[in-house]
């Protein structure tokens, strides 16, 4: 893309980010860009709905979107973007399959409430195993914990084998997350994705999907 359509590209959503941060007329939150993916915005919803489903490194919480649930989301993108470039998939069975135990038609129900259509979370839902994927082809296969990191962590006596296989599994799991989280720092330098400038937040969230079972 020309730099001069990149620029106003920028500004466009720069201008529309701090239109839309805030609440229509009527007292009802709205949306608004909040960073860029290669020039393309992320929307306020996709991290709002990301969070709803508990997808991409976001927790369901109440209350307004924080600078951190971008950041974790953003954070999340990254590997995608890895992920895609590495050619991993996930099948369809393993779409549907997150898509039931995120609730199914309950969950539809759900999002027709407020006008989301499934196709949108059955997205992040897809995301968010290549995000898993990602994890374990990149760093949980290579992490590998000895009979002597255990003795160590464990320190003097003896252990049944159900403490040691806990001990094992914490320890691979921490040192997955610190690869991780390693990468992920390196990772943020390498790709093009920034949050809007002059736009942060709390941002009231633009739309709240009702508990299970409650649309």
């Amino acid at each position: 893309m020309r730099a001069w359509l990149v620029r106003a590209w920028r500004a466009a959503v720069i201008a529309l980010a701090l239109a839309g941060a805030g609440e229509a007329a009527d007292g009802r939150p709205v949306d608004a860009v909040v960073a860029e993916i290669e020039s393309r915005p992320v929307m306020l919803s996709d991290v709002t709905l990301a969070r709803a489903l508990g997808v991409l490194g976001l927790e369901p919480a109440p209350g307004p979107i924080t600078d951190a649930d971008l950041g974790r989301y953003l954070d999340a993108q990254l590997a995608v973007r890895e992920a895609t470039q590495l050619a991993i998939e996930v099948s369809s069975a393993d779409v549907d399959r997150a898509w039931e135990l995120s609730g199914g038609a309950a969950l539809a129900a759900r999002l027709a409430a407020v006008g989301i259509e499934p196709a949108w979370a059955r997205r992040l839902l897809e995301a968010d195993l290549l995000v898993a994927r990602f994890v374990d082809l990149r760093f949980r296969d290579f992490a590998f914990v000895t009979d002597l990191d255990v003795d160590a962590a464990l320190g003097p006596g003896s252990r049944d084998e159900a403490t040691r296989a806990r001990t094992r599994d914490r320890l691979r799991a921490e040192m997955v997350e610190r690869a991780y989280t390693a990468w992920k720092e390196e990772a943020r330098q390498r790709f093009p994705i920034r949050r809007v400038p002059g736009v942060s937040g709390p941002w009231p969230a633009p739309f709240a999907l009702g508990a299970s079972g409650t649309p």
